[in-house]
């Protein structure tokens, strides 16, 4: 998952450069605007369906069966919503071009519903090899379908036939290779098994809706109150500072939430499982996170262009976010696992208590898209702080771990910036004073040999233990 993730976010960094290149910044944002809408519809259809399916152990045939039967409905509801409804949708996203692209793209609603259930019982037996080769195949799709349409003159309509047709070759390769079908074998109906799956995933969808809405809130501000071009601005900011923190984050909670359950009964090997993968987790995101800060007013300008430097404040401050965010990926699945999703509701909540009024506030002040960037990073630093008194209510003294966990990445993530800051005036000067993509590469270089020298030495025997297991997982699959 790891692997594909990694090769799959350095691809779409890449479509993302050409495509920002061929379209308009208002495009981005006509398609930040739609997202709002379906992402947030899209976090009913499933009801928490496929958490259920994972972390329940009754009879998987039974556990499959109704959960595949309730997002399938659920499914055709909100679609039909979407559809019905884009021309009420637009007043409140601030743009009636959305109106066309929210009906095309609600098909991704019905299409997510169709893949809930099997893709969580892909991840319940832990075939995460299946899944990945899905998911690549998928966004290879989705990519280049959309630079090709975007080539052709399509403008913002790449944006959007793209990712449908990723959803759809999702959706048939994860049936094909979900062994079993469980999900299309009829049962007889249990209620009691119904009503024990929807409590639980009510508390998930809860969590997770919450979670989603101060993910977006900030989009939605930022499109009513400021327009599309701003918007598009500050869209493109999220992505380049936060989408490869989040892709990590995501595939380390899918990986761990399933493997978690299965801990749940053992707290000391929960307990060092949780702080492992944390360390882990914090080996990749801080050095991303830190990195782009540091190189953000080049890489923008010469991967670009002109036309986007005024995102470049909004950016290295979301940066930071991806120094805090790491932990809801580790602390959502280990409540979610252990039966208490309750408390990603909780920690959702204080998070839009804290963003929506400092959102308010710098917007009335005009602090622009700078203003809502720092409103989001508060927001995240209050609530990294409530995630450790709540690992505290769960593994009883173990929360200050979470922090001594994130030191050894963090000190060398600091001497990495330090390094890179101090050899950028030789660099341009070797350039004749020119920001080029050699002298970028450059600082990246510089950075990368900073950061990991001292770390392999700091965390030897964790490094040492992640490298055994990748060089057992490429023989197994030599073999």
């Amino acid at each position: 998952m790891g692997g594909a993730t990694m090769f799959l976010r350095v691809v779409s960094i890449g479509a993302s450069i050409v495509l920002a290149r061929i379209l308009d910044p208002g495009d981005f944002g006509v398609l930040a605007m739609a997202g709002i809408v379906l992402s947030t519809t899209s976090l009913f259809s499933g009801l928490g369906m496929n958490m259920a399916v994972i972390q329940r152990q009754e009879d998987r045939g039974a556990l499959a069966y109704q959960g595949f039967v309730v997002t399938l409905i659920s499914g055709v509801i909100l679609q039909l919503v979407v559809v019905i409804g884009a021309p009420w949708f637009a007043p409140l996203l601030g743009s009636n071009d959305v109106i066309p692209i929210l009906r095309w793209m609600s098909f991704l609603i019905l299409l997510g519903s169709l893949v809930s259930v099997p893709e969580g019982l892909l991840q319940k037996d832990l075939l995460f090899g299946r899944q990945s080769s899905a998911m690549v195949a998928a966004e290879l799709l989705n990519l280049g379908l959309s630079i090709v349409l975007a080539v052709m003159g399509f403008g913002v309509w790449a944006l959007v036939f793209g990712p449908v047709a990723k959803a759809f070759l999702y959706l048939l390769l994860v049936w094909i290779l979900c062994p079993g079908w469980d999900w299309l074998i009829p049962k007889p109906w249990n209620r009691r098994l119904m009503r024990d799956m929807l409590s639980y995933g009510s508390k998930t969808t809860g969590g997770g809706l919450v979670s989603f809405f101060y993910s977006i809130i900030d989009n939605l501000l930022v499109g009513k109150f400021m327009g599309k071009i701003a918007l598009g601005f500050y869209a493109k900011a999220y992505d380049f500072s936060l989408r490869t923190v989040d892709g990590i984050i995501n595939f380390v909670g899918v990986v761990l939430f399933p493997s978690y359950a299965q801990l749940q009964e053992d707290k000391d090997r929960l307990a060092r499982a949780f702080f492992k993968s944390l360390r882990f987790l914090s080996f990749f995101t801080i050095p991303i996170a830190l990195g782009m800060f540091i190189v953000a007013p080049e890489m923008i300008t010469i991967l670009l262009g002109q036309k986007w430097v005024p995102m470049i404040a909004a950016f290295q401050i979301l940066t930071f976010v991806g120094l805090v965010k790491p932990l809801s990926g580790t602390t959502g699945a280990l409540f979610a696992s252990t039966g208490h999703p309750g408390y990603n509701l909780r920690a959702g909540i204080l998070l839009v208590i804290v963003m929506v009024p400092l959102i308010f506030l710098s917007l009335n002040l005009g602090l622009g898209i700078q203003g809502v960037a720092v409103a989001v990073l508060a927001a995240h630093v209050v609530g990294f702080g409530f995630n450790m008194f709540q690992v505290h209510l769960l593994l009883p003294g173990k929360a200050k771990e979470m922090v001594v966990a994130l030191i050894p990445a963090l000190s060398c993530g600091i001497a990495m910036v330090t390094a890179v800051f101090f050899v950028k005036e030789p660099l341009f000067a070797f350039a004749g004073g020119r920001q080029t993509l050699a002298t970028l590469c450059a600082m990246i270089a510089v950075g990368a040999v900073v950061y990991t020298v001292p770390l392999i030495f700091i965390q030897r025997p964790l490094v040492w233990e992640v490298a055994s297991l990748a060089f057992k997982r490429f023989r197994s699959q030599e073999a």
